[in-house]
């Protein structure tokens, strides 16, 4: 006869069978819901690469709505594309999603350029004078009076017999024009009535994946300060803005007829202006960054962009006017400033040596500031260095006529 322990141990060891075979097959299956997630992911992420792949192309030219795509292979994987401007630049957004799974990506897009030119200057029949420490490193397009050496305040040229590190090439009469398309985006919001007038007392986020917030700012209290704004917000006003050092601005875009900016302040920011927009010292606008000004064919004053001494911006600066007037659009550049990037006004370069342009200026002529006079088509103690510019810096379909390559500027939320 068996002994009663002997089942007992029977029934222990049944059971931990059990139990183990359990576990196995709970492993087996949590792994294979594991592995169909990953492959799910994997080919979310896949689908979501064509989706970038196809917003970057030159054919998709579809603005401000969705497109619902179904990837092959799988009916229910798609994707939804967005495009819409976005200041100087294109907001871009791609979904992707499969059954309750969603995986998606926003960035701005911007344009990639082989242009090695450092300067513009549209042909007056003056030449360009160049003084002191001035160098010029990349082509520069300028008038068929060309470039010579000059003699000024007790200084002359210092570069020797080279002029120009690059290729000389003669202008033309005009600047090359501005993309119709893009400065028309920007005046509809200089023109926008909409909203009620508030004051900004909180900090405010909004995902680039949602609408756009557009906060309209009272006359009463049009300043921004002690304050965080970031993401997809538009900023009106209908007088001049202040803009203190104690506001963060994170990729939002500023309109309004003129802005200052208060000295010390830093961020990057889209402002754009009829009038005026004025940076204090000592300011610094991160990439990309841009100030613009759209100057109403009715202005009698001149409309000016003006950087404060010591300040660094790295964007895109611009002054247009559709057509010349008495009173030409400026952009100024105080002492010490250095930009990265593009300068373009239909007037005048105002600037107040020493100042260093790492990129590529265009302009009517020059204006160099000194303690005793003013000096028009001179550059004294300038540098205009295109090369330095970083090979990754992209570009804004405003300069472009043309469809450029398309590449990934920033990557957001």
């Amino acid at each position: 006869m068996l002994k009663a322990s002997a089942l007992y141990i029977v029934i222990v060891i049944a059971v931990v069978i059990a139990i183990f075979s359990a576990s196995l097959i709970s492993t087996a299956y949590f792994y294979r819901l594991e592995l169909q997630k990953n492959m799910r992911y994997d080919r979310l992420l896949t689908n979501l690469n064509s989706g970038t792949a196809i917003l970057l192309s030159k054919d998709y030219n579809q603005y401000e709505s969705d497109m619902l795509t179904a990837m092959p292979g799988d009916n229910s994987d798609s994707i939804i594309l967005r495009k819409e401007k976005w200041g100087l630049y294109d907001l871009a957004s791609v979904k992707s999603f499969t059954l309750s799974d969603t995986v998606k990506k926003a960035f701005f897009i911007a344009e990639n350029y082989n242009d090695l030119s450092a300067m513009y200057v549209s042909d007056e029949d003056r030449p360009i004078s160049v003084s002191g420490s001035t160098r010029i490193t990349g082509d520069a397009i300028v008038p068929k009076a060309g470039i010579k050496q000059a003699y000024v305040e007790g200084k002359p040229y210092s570069g020797g017999k080279e002029l120009v590190n690059g290729v000389i090439r003669s202008s033309s009469r005009s600047l090359p024009p501005l993309s119709a398309e893009r400065l028309s985006f920007i005046e509809r919001w200089l023109n926008d009535t909409r909203g009620n007038a508030s004051n900004l007392t909180d900090s405010v986020f909004n995902s680039f994946f949602h609408e756009a917030q557009v906060i309209r700012i009272s006359k009463s209290a049009a300043s921004v300060s002690n304050t965080s704004i970031g993401g997809k917000i538009i900023l009106l006003c209908d007088t001049t803005l202040r803009i203190s050092r104690s506001a963060a601005l994170h990729n939002v875009l500023v309109f309004a007829p003129a802005i200052v900016i208060e000295e010390g302040f830093n961020g990057t920011c889209q402002l754009f202006a009829r009038d005026s927009i004025v940076a204090g010292k000592n300011t610094v606008f991160n990439y990309p960054s841009c100030m613009g000004i759209i100057k109403s064919s009715s202005s009698k004053i001149q409309s000016k962009i003006a950087l404060g001494s010591g300040s660094v911006f790295s964007g895109i600066l611009f002054a247009f006017e559709k057509s010349r007037s008495d009173l030409q659009t400026q952009i100024s550049m105080g002492k010490n400033c250095r930009v990265k990037g593009e300068v373009y006004a239909s007037g005048f370069i105002k600037m107040e040596r020493p100042v260093t342009v790492f990129g590529k200026v265009s302009c009517n002529r020059f204006i160099i500031q000194t303690p005793t006079t003013l000096y028009e088509n001179y550059l004294i103690d300038i540098t205009l260095n295109r090369k330095n510019l970083s090979k990754y810096y992209l570009s804004s379909s405003l300069f472009s006529q043309s469809i450029p390559e398309r590449r990934i500027l920033k990557w957001l939320n």
